[in-house]
């Protein structure tokens, strides 16, 4: 893959529960190699149940220096040790609590971890933009509680002042695990005792698309010149290999058991991942990149477990070492990843200093008196920012090969678009010119031809004589014998 282009990257982080020490693992390695915090590495950013406190713990700026991220992904991933035993405790017949009315566990522990962490920040505050699936049980539809950094929020819900320890907790409420989070919005701020009521669940079931969901908002938000690459970092894909047979033979008890890692939600969530796994690879290739590793317990006995609640220290550390496989099998790719990830920085300079030349540029054509001017100042542009002209460049003109040396390929479309306009209007104006000209030379000529042509007089009077006549005889006599004029 080149990098002489922008690049507008991607990161979208799958749920798990506790299977989050994965991805939170990876990303430590990410960062580590990179040299830079995730969020100064990715423009956008999707997390679906733990996913989302992955993201918003990366994301979530620091109170003593609010441009820099409060957690690095170590601290992260520290987060997991730390809680997981407090939200996820053993307890005996598990499998029959599943039964029962309610759910699974309090979520208590959760919330107090979540305000620990997060406290009043909201979904607005993210360094970055941030997504998060959730699940709307009471409308019964698919919820994006969206925060897109300096754009205005167009949700009637307002999902953008949201809480952003409510938001993660509605993600995190996997049915079966923690009861749905009830949360009010204000659709109208003019009427602020108006509110609407959701019931919010993981949006696992829906947010396996969330990989394509988030390339079509970078689709939308990428600038124009920018290659779009999508990086997906999964929590250890539950293989669940069985003939009909076994599949029958466990029943409703067995599909959603803890000792099976819950395989009707595998099935759900996991499908639509793979699936929109393979419609990434068909659509941007080597720009997407995919860290994920099955866990097999039936072929690695000593490896983690698959299901998303079991907290005990010896599992998480399993999970830190699947995660080690998954970095040792992708290194190169991690490599890769990070050379373009470091890259993004050296474009978006680079485009800076590009757009700061097209806009001098601009100036000096537009300046141009004459058509034969702007069309020489042209062509030299295109000469020296195609390297046709290698030789040292004429007096004056060593600005000129500097700024049009900076230009990228996309402002090179741009000043010949510029050029043709500009060259329009000065033509334009050039007819105008010239019609008055014309015009002006007309009325030049005629108005010579007015004063220079001979004048036109009567005849001449008669000659100076005796025997002429006097004047007075010319007039007619009245009666009375006057004369006229006398």
């Amino acid at each position: 893959m080149e990098h002489k282009k922008r690049i507008f990257t991607v990161l979208s982080i799958d749920g798990g529960g506790v299977r989050g020490v994965i991805p939170a693992r990876i990303l430590q390695e990410i960062e580590e190699r990179a040299g830079k915090p995730i969020v100064e590495l990715f423009d956008l950013v999707g997390g679906t149940s733990t996913g989302a406190i992955i993201g918003g713990c990366l994301l979530a700026p620091d109170p003593k220096n609010p441009s820099k991220p409060r957690y690095t992904a170590k601290e992260t991933l520290s987060f997991y040790h730390k809680l997981a035993g407090k939200v996820f405790p053993e307890m005996r017949f598990k499998g029959i609590r599943k039964l029962s009315s309610g759910a699974l566990y309090d979520p208590k522990p959760l919330e107090d971890g979540l305000k620990a962490h997060f406290g009043e920040l909201k979904m607005k505050d993210m360094l970055t933009h941030f997504l998060i699936p959730v699940a709307d049980i009471k409308n019964f539809q698919p919820v994006w509680i969206t925060h897109l950094k300096g754009q205005k929020d167009n949700s009637k819900e307002g999902w953008d002042s949201m809480p952003l320890r409510d938001a993660i907790r509605a993600a995190t409420s996997a049915p079966t695990y923690f009861p749905a989070r009830y949360y009010e919005t204000t659709p109208n701020e003019e009427t602020p005792d108006v509110k609407y009521r959701h019931a919010l669940i993981d949006g696992g079931f829906f947010g396996g698309n969330a990989m394509q969901h988030l390339l079509a908002q970078a689709q939308k938000m990428a600038p124009p010149d920018a290659e779009i690459i999508v990086v997906h970092i999964g929590t250890g894909s539950v293989e669940n290999s069985m003939s009909p047979e076994e599949f029958n033979a466990h029943g409703p008890l067995g599909l959603i058991s803890n000792a099976n890692g819950n395989i009707l939600m595998s099935l759900v969530i996991k499908m639509s991942i793979r699936d929109c796994e393979n419609d990434m690879r068909d659509e941007i290739g080597e720009r997407f990149f995919n860290f994920d590793d099955s866990i097999v317990p039936k072929k690695n006995p000593d490896g983690p477990s698959i299901s998303m609640d079991d907290a005990r220290e010896d599992n998480l550390k399993r999970l830190e070492k699947h995660a080690e496989k998954i970095i040792k099998d992708h290194s190169s790719e991690i490599d890769r990843l990070c050379s373009v990830l470091k890259h993004r920085e050296f474009a978006e300079e680079k485009h800076l200093e590009s757009q700061a030349a097209i806009q001098k540029l601009a100036d000096k054509m537009a300046a141009a008196k004459t058509v034969k001017g702007l069309m020489r100042l042209y062509l030299k542009i295109v000469n020296f920012s195609s390297g046709i002209d290698s030789g040292k460049p004429a007096a004056g003109d060593d600005g000129l090969k500097d700024l049009a040396g900076k230009l990228s390929e996309h402002h090179k479309a741009e000043i010949d678009r510029i050029y043709h306009v500009l060259l329009d209007k000065k033509l334009h104006q050039s007819k105008i010119l010239n019609a008055i000209k014309e015009a002006g030379e007309d009325i030049t000529t005629f108005t010579k031809k007015i004063f220079t042509a001979p004048f036109k007089a009567g005849p001449p009077p008669p000659a100076d004589n005796d025997n002429a006549p006097p004047l007075s005889d010319k007039f007619p006599k009245r009666s009375d014998g006057h004369k006229p004029g006398l």
